[in-house]
């Protein structure tokens, strides 16, 4: 199986059988019937079937250790040839899934049955803890359960990369579904086969669209649906997020689960580790945040700008803002282009929410000097986030005057008057400083702190106007147009003589897209989507975008790992 496209560990993917391929997420055939747990249904001819099941033994979940351990050493005396999946038993007794992953590698199988699956949901940690093992593990291997259709979003976002259909025949009678979960209803036309052909249209297009984790959170039908989300989200949200690719589109947060997302862990990592104030910052203001985004482009954030531009003329070059929001926390100011999200807004804020978000704004205000002064101005829960941020870290924070909202006349009458109190003088060194940090930031986001100074340097220099052109020592390095950014080769090359950060090593002329199989080396911070160097003996030869994590360029053996952009 090939990855064309992730979000979270679902994956579109292309299977090459014999004579014919197809993409997944899917509905898959599987013969049984040379097992000896089949049950019902046989194939009118071998070729009716995608996959052929190798012989096993259908454990249960709670079987004991002294069975597993007899079933295993009969499976070692198998003849596995001429069958392409492999049954894996769904246990309890985790310890033994190694047994059966020596099997698997041993053989090279192109698919894994997962036994047991619809008892498996009901287990939720087991369900996503043998899911997690057989990703990693195995990337090119696809993942084949039986379950119901409304478990399909859900269960491709967590690694299933298709399902089998045996026992939707079993549940169909004049248009009523008999599951576990009935009565689940569909009409005579179409019948549950083809309900489950649409539903997995359904998820193949969300994945398309990078809308998966937004289709999950609607298809929450059952308890389990619940269950296993939250266990996935925080018990395993690393496993998530190495598999989310870069944001780019605007992430809708739907739900109490939508506030644990990926790219919610993923922006408050990268607050902590990748933001640094500007070197000139004196003054610190937290503004809430807008509907609109970016910010700068809302009425209220016009306004907020306007009175201290009023109260501090060239001193503004000298103040530096961010902003809180719900579920991101912090948002530095040159970052807004890049919190591209929206969420209701009701003006009530969880426990859930308020915590996290001052636990980074308190990560976030150490990062200045002591002496710096912090200003609020803020309404709402976000005053209770400031304050709770204060106490943290024991730094104190003058609050304006609030009245009517933030952006009432006497309100930014308050934040002038308060302003006013700091004698702030910003010179033309310090606005063009600022206007370098704001492409910088954006750099440093992707790469990681220090990128930003590798592209533009102080003595480095920006042409255009809104497409950026971006020079060090008179070559270009990258463009820069509201937050979206472009690297070069020789722009790569500095990040990585910088950070030694988002490359992929090889040992081969460059001469288009690099493959999986021919990658030493990658650096494991990558996510799909991400801007990659190619390096061959410490040059690099080539700047693409990654289809692959890091991690999984170097596990995979089929497929593209990064699609060239431009070659040095």
């Amino acid at each position: 199986m090939e990855i064309i496209r992730h979000e979270g560990p679902g994956r579109l993917g292309l299977v090459r059988l014999e004579g014919y391929s197809f993409r997944t997420p899917a509905l898959a055939g599987v013969d049984f019937t040379l097992s000896p747990f089949n049950s019902f249904f046989h194939p009118e001819k071998p070729g009716d079937y995608d996959f052929n099941l190798a012989p096993s033994i259908p454990l249960g979940f709670y079987t004991p250790a002294e069975v597993v351990e007899k079933a295993l050493e009969r499976l070692r005396s198998v003849d596995y040839g001429g069958f392409n999946a492999f049954y894996l038993p769904a246990l309890r007794r985790t310890e033994y899934l190694g047994e059966f992953f020596k099997i698997i590698e041993r053989y090279n199988f192109e698919a894994v049955y997962l036994g047991n699956s619809k008892i498996l949901v009901k287990e939720y940690r087991y369900f996503v803890k043998i899911l997690r093992e057989i990703r990693e593990r195995f990337p090119n291997v696809m993942i084949i359960a039986d379950l119901e259709p409304f478990f399909y979003p859900l269960a491709v976002y967590l690694g299933i990369d298709a399902f089998e259909t045996r026992s939707l025949k079993l549940y169909d009678f004049e248009g009523k579904g008999f599951t576990q979960y009935s009565p689940f209803l569909w009409s005579k036309e179409p019948n549950s086969l083809d309900f489950a052909r649409e539903t997995i249209l359904l998820v193949r297009k969300a994945l398309e669209e990078g809308k998966l984790r937004y289709l999950v959170e609607n298809f929450f039908y059952t308890q389990y649906h619940a269950g296993i989300l939250r266990i996935a989200d925080i018990e395993h949200s690393d496993y998530l997020e190495k598999y989310t690719p870069i944001q780019k589109e605007t992430v809708y947060f739907i739900s109490n689960a939508s506030i644990r997302r990926p790219e919610v862990k993923r922006w408050h990592e990268r607050v902590i580790e990748r933001f640094t104030p500007p070197k000139n910052t004196e003054l610190v203001l937290l503004f809430p945040c807008s509907a609109k985004k970016p910010y700068s482009f809302s009425r209220s954030h016009t306004l907020y700008r306007r009175a201290v531009k009023e109260a501090l003329g060239s001193g503004i070059s000298r103040v530096h803002e961010l902003i809180l929001t719900s579920p991101f926390g912090v948002v530095p100011r040159e970052w807004e282009w890049l919190a591209k999200y929206d969420i209701v807004v009701t003006g009530h804020w969880s426990e859930e929410e308020i915590k996290p978000a001052a636990e980074l704004l308190a990560k976030t205000l150490e990062k200045y000097p002591k002496d710096v002064p912090i200003i609020a101005h803020l309404d709402e829960a976000y005053v209770e986030i400031a304050k709770l941020a204060s106490e943290m870290t024991g730094r104190e924070i003058i609050f304006t005057r609030v009245e009517k909202g933030t952006t009432s006349r006497e309100s930014l009458e308050s934040l002038k008057e308060t302003l006013k109190e700091f004698q702030l003088e910003g010179t033309k060194e310090d606005r063009i400083y600022r206007y370098f940090e704001n492409i910088r930031k954006v750099f440093d986001f992707y790469f990681g702190a220090g990128a930003g100074e590798a592209v533009l340097p102080d003595n480095g220099h920006v042409k255009g106007s809104k497409m950026l052109r971006i020079f060090a020592e008179n070559q270009q390095t990258g463009t820069f147009r509201e937050g979206v950014i472009s690297v070069t080769p020789f722009g790569m090359q500095r990040i990585y003589d910088t950070l030694k950060a988002y490359w992929v090593r090889i040992d081969f002329d460059l001469r288009g897209d690099v493959f999986a199989v021919g990658i030493n080396e990658a650096d494991e911070k990558i996510r799909p989507d991400d801007i990659v160097g190619v390096v061959r003996d410490e040059k690099v030869v080539g700047v693409g975008k990654a289809v692959l994590s890091g991690e999984e360029m170097v596990r995979s053996k089929k497929g593209v790992a990064v699609k060239v952009r431009k070659r040095a």
